[in-house]
């Protein structure tokens, strides 16, 4: 999926993206954040972050992240295609 939002125009995807070129974060968890939240970050996927940051297993927050924010996923999965259906039907 892509994104709306890249490291120009949103603040915390430049604050991850830092962290990845320091390498504070894997590039394979910023991927994830990038790709199932597109347009903006939960509660949790930032205090996961934070965990990660603080030297928590990127796999296991992966692993709950994808449990436990599947309602979260969903809806920026909705949302990315209702954004793709609007720009068709504009152009």
């Amino acid at each position: 999926m892509k994104t709306k939002h890249n490291t120009r125009n949103c603040n915390y995807r430049r604050y991850l993206h830092k962290q990845l070129k320091h390498g504070k974060i894997s590039g394979r968890f910023y991927k994830f954040l990038c790709k199932n939240f597109p347009y903006h970050f939960s509660y949790e996927a930032k205090s996961s972050v934070r965990a990660v940051l603080d030297g928590k297993n990127e796999s296991k927050i992966i692993n709950y992240l994808n449990t436990n924010c599947k309602n979260d996923i969903e809806n920026n999965k909705k949302m990315y295609k209702a954004n793709i259906e609007c720009e068709k039907k504009i152009s």
